[in-house]
């Protein structure tokens, strides 16, 4: 099995629904890597993206970066979470999508908003 390495660019750690969608999505031995980027320009993903070709990275930023990074093919992590927050406080995860060359496609799901367990929608990675 390939060793995957995913990056998550926020300066917040990633809530246990994210930790479980990655590991569903990647594999229980991804190596995940915190980086609080703050990004100098509109091309701060696509620039990430390029110098890190290879690895999945999962970003919180504005539109304009995932659109840049989008329609120049990068590979790309978004998670969605719904919008109400939980009676933990937490905002519950409620789907991963990931961008590739150009297209979308939902790739985690979470039916319910008070879980932090969903279900891949496809192999991504091999298991």
């Amino acid at each position: 099995m390939a060793h995957t390495k995913v990056y998550w660019l926020s300066r917040h750690e990633l809530s246990p629904a994210q930790r479980r969608a990655i590991a569903d999505i990647h594999g229980e031995d991804a190596e995940v890597v915190q980086e609080p980027v703050s990004f100098a320009n509109e091309r701060g993903l696509l620039e990430f993206c390029q110098s890190h070709n290879g690895s999945w990275v999962y970003a919180v930023a504005s539109g304009v970066h995932y659109l840049r990074a989008a329609l120049a093919g990068c590979r790309f992590g978004i998670f969605e979470n719904w919008p109400a927050k939980r009676a933990d406080g937490q905002f519950g995860l409620a789907s991963v999508y990931h961008v590739d060359g150009g297209h979308m496609m939902k790739v985690w799901q979470n039916p319910d908003p008070n879980s932090d367990n969903g279900e891949p929608l496809v192999p991504v990675a091999p298991r």
